[in-house]
């Protein structure tokens, strides 16, 4: 039986995420527009979170689970896109949610905007602490030089609230697996050049901090990944080594 082609395909990594994956499956059922599959790819779960997604999407179609060895979220993903059958992959982190309009919304903004190939759009960032933050992701810049340099310069874009044609992964490459942390950041810099950025300026989701986020895993892993993401498009801004000193002095290192 030949695969349906959809217009999306979200791709969701897991790992041991059976205390938030049910809320994450229920806010993708929930969407609004329904052109689209899920793939959840389990990274080598040791609680029942692959046990609960099976239950969760038996009766749907659209929603598939693939499962493999623990070797992180840019492996997860990149076999999440090798799997995808849509022109347009998103991604959500195990622990995120989206709003129903989401899908729609995105959807609507690239009917409008032909040229554009990448969009995204702002998030509720909900603290540990159960504090609110709008996360205003994305920004215009006619120029591309100057996109470039910005981006270099801070990561303006969250995975949770991207949408981008699946052609940007075939024509120029997948996540870097070699990295431990900051493999988004890494692919949105080699993306970049080619990117023709439209930012929806309403939030669709909301990017919930847990124990098991990036950003509270081992400091100097992260600080390794960020100085190799630096180096390696460094050609980005000329004074690279001002990027450079700002991470390895950044405060959020000595919190």
């Amino acid at each position: 039986m030949q695969n349906k082609n959809f217009f999306f395909t979200v791709i969701c990594p897991t790992y041991n995420s059976e205390n938030y994956i049910k809320k994450n499956f229920y806010s993708l059922l929930s969407q609004k527009n329904q052109d689209f599959e899920v793939i959840y790819i389990d990274d080598g779960s040791t609680d029942d979170t692959v046990k609960i997604i099976k239950k969760l999407i038996k009766n749907y179609s659209n929603f598939k689970i693939f499962e493999k060895k623990h070797e992180g979220p840019g492996s997860a993903r990149n076999l999440g896109i090798t799997k995808s059958n849509g022109s347009w992959i998103s991604f959500i982190d195990s622990d995120d949610i989206w709003y129903p309009f989401k899908l729609q919304k995105v959807n609507k903004a690239i009917l409008e905007n032909s040229s554009t190939n990448f969009v995204v759009h702002w998030e509720n960032f909900i603290k540990l602490n159960g504090e609110i933050k709008i996360l205003k992701h994305g920004v215009y810049f006619k120029n591309k030089f100057l996109f470039l340099k910005k981006l270099y310069l801070s990561n303006f874009l969250s995975t949770s609230a991207v949408v981008l044609k699946k052609s940007l992964f075939l024509k120029h490459g997948f996540f870097d697996e070699s990295l431990p942390n900051a493999q988004d950041y890494d692919l949105w810099l080699k993306l970049a050049p080619y990117i023709n950025l439209f930012t929806l300026e309403e939030i669709l989701g909301e990017y919930n901090e847990t124990k098991n986020s990036i950003t509270l895993r081992p400091y100097y892993k992260r600080i390794f990944s960020e100085l190799r993401i630096a180096l390696r498009y460094k050609s980005y801004y000329k004074l690279y080594f001002i990027k450079v000193f700002k991470i390895l002095f950044s405060k959020r290192w000595f919190r």
